[in-house]
């Protein structure tokens, strides 16, 4: 039924394929590989503890920048990658992962990373996913990437308002003050969370403590939505925060990702 809904659900965004030599290998080798990184909240009594995690899909050593990686995908390749990672991420037991073993902890939230131009094709496996997540006590977290251009804007928020009404959770990540595509979205209610990156210079700047500070604020203000602070890599930094009204911490001074599983390409349908 899932691959019938995806195949009806299928839709093609106004961009050019970029032109070269596809990704995708003969030998079906990794492109990407899992891996695990904490977010923290800061509780009421002012105790840090994590709260979730996020899987960062990052590509094998060959696509060493990450930008250029997805943006250089072709449509049909990043939907099937896409399709293969929501699927590996189905089948892992969260409550047994070498990576939690020695922390004690177990995952609440479960942050993935979905390409919005991809998203409409994605609809009926993220529902499954967040059905298959349910079952570990796992609430799941959709974080729509910054990689967006103007002829998805429209079509990716379509899908996410549906995901959103359907109950599952919405993430923006890398969100930008100016000029964010996302922007009128944090206004209708569908946006849960927001992941800002720390600006440069943060813990030196008192004009650049303030203006983030102010910025979080008017976010805030908008919508009923948690912020999360990326790239916050040492003590210095996470000094700097005492002002700032975030909701949750990501950074190399809290987790350095572990590795969780290689991500393999089967010869889905849409390759054929």
């Amino acid at each position: 039924m899932l691959t019938q809904q995806r195949s009806r659900n299928i839709h093609v965004c106004n961009e050019e394929s970029p032109a070269g030599e596809s990704h995708f290998q003969s030998n079906y080798q990794p492109l990407t590989q899992a891996h695990l990184q904490e977010i923290v909240t800061r509780e009421v009594n002012g105790c840090i503890k994590s709260i979730a995690y996020e899987v960062l899909f990052r590509p094998g050593i060959k696509y060493k920048n990450v930008e250029f990686f997805y943006q250089n995908l072709k449509y049909k390749e990043l939907l099937s990658l896409s399709l293969e990672q929501l699927h590996q991420l189905a089948v892992i037991d969260y409550r047994n992962l070498d990576v939690l073993a020695l922390t004690g902890r177990k995952i609440k939230r479960l942050f993935v990373n979905v390409e919005a131009r991809v998203i409409m094709a994605l609809e009926a496996e993220l529902i499954w996913l967040n059905d298959k997540l349910k079952q570990q006590d796992i609430e799941l977290v959709i974080e729509i990437t910054e990689r967006l251009n103007p002829d998805c804007a429209c079509p990716a928020f379509i899908s996410v308002a549906k995901l959103h009404d359907l109950g599952l959770k919405i993430a923006l990540d890398d969100f930008e003050p100016e000029g964010d595509l996302r922007q009128c979205w944090i206004g209708t209610g569908c946006v849960d969370y927001i992941k800002l990156i720390l600006p440069n210079g943060f813990e030196y700047s008192e004009k650049i403590r303030a203006d983030f500070i102010e910025h979080v604020y008017q976010l805030k203000d908008k919508a009923l939505l948690k912020v999360i602070v990326e790239k916050v890599e040492n003590l210095d930094q996470f000094l700097a925060m005492e002002f700032v009204p975030y909701d949750g911490l990501q950074g190399y001074l809290f987790s350095v990702p572990a590795e969780l599983l290689p991500v393999r390409l089967n010869n889905h349908a849409l390759l054929r």
